[in-house]
């Protein structure tokens, strides 16, 4: 038995005293795994079973079932001090529970642990960053397997966007104005040339500070951001099929910022 590096991406309550933890662990992926007495003791645990934690966790796979066994785990690094900000911990919980939607299990991938340990870096030295969470959805899509089309039609491969384009999260994202007409149901919405193009920019974000930057890049309005955040948003919704509850929460943090006087 071997600690693994790894976050925890969800809790929950199990009998009387246990935890159902689900990790993103470098070694083994996604995992769900039983620890046993963490809701009355933290001893073997040192306060790791937590958003916001990277730590080592010994996990043990018992004789039958699919659930691991956690038998200990120690911090290894936190940044406990985003509490502090509530929508710094909407977006670290919404950068968890991407990971933990769109990524099968026991499929590990080190670009999914090294994304969510960046994130949280970001959001420690700059902030909330809407431009971050793009450039994070994107890179957690295209590891699912789900990129959005946003280069060619994603229904016939024309190029030639500049139009009349939709998108539409079901047929894979950008669809041209011909292959548009056939485009029905929830998440498809007009697509224009700024919104695609600022897609494409947080895309091709070589980091989590490139997509930061498009914050305050002057190519972009704010309602070019809000087009890519709603179809992005789809996307998930589409892939997913429920709402994330951490993106409820951001949506109620910025109405609740925009009525204030």
């Amino acid at each position: 038995m071997e600690a693994d590096l790894g976050v925890v991406l969800k809790t929950t309550p199990l009998r009387e005293s246990d935890l159902l933890v689900v990790l993103y662990t470098q070694a083994r992926g996604r995992v769900a795994a039983v620890a046993r007495g963490a809701r009355k003791s933290q001893r073997r645990f040192a306060g790791a079973l937590q958003l916001l934690v990277l730590g080592r966790y010994q996990l043990g796979r018992p004789p039958r079932g699919e659930l691991w066994s956690l038998e200990s785990a120690e911090v290894v690094r936190e940044w406990n001090d985003l509490a502090r900000d509530v929508v710094a911990v909407a977006h670290a919980s919404y950068g968890a529970e991407l990971v933990a939607a769109l990524l099968p299990p026991e499929a590990p991938d080190p670009d999914a642990l090294a994304l969510v340990v960046a994130l949280w870096d970001s959001l420690a030295e700059g902030g909330p960053s809407v431009g971050a969470l793009r450039a994070v959805e994107l890179a957690l899509l295209e590891l699912a397997g789900h990129r959005p089309a946003l280069e060619a039609c994603a229904a016939c491969g024309a190029t030639d966007l500049a139009a009349g384009a939709l998108f539409d999260p079901a047929r894979g994202g950008a669809i041209c104005r011909r292959c548009g007409a056939t485009s029905r149901g929830p998440g498809v919405r007009p697509l224009d040339a700024t919104t695609l193009a600022y897609l494409r920019a947080a895309a091709e974000a070589e980091s989590i500070s490139g997509g930061r930057a498009l914050d305050t890049d002057a190519r972009f309005a704010p309602a070019d951001r809000a087009s890519g955040r709603d179809a992005i948003v789809a996307m998930v919704q589409s892939l997913v099929g429920r709402p994330l509850k951490s993106l409820e929460y951001i949506a109620k943090l910025g109405a609740a910022t925009a009525r204030r006087p």
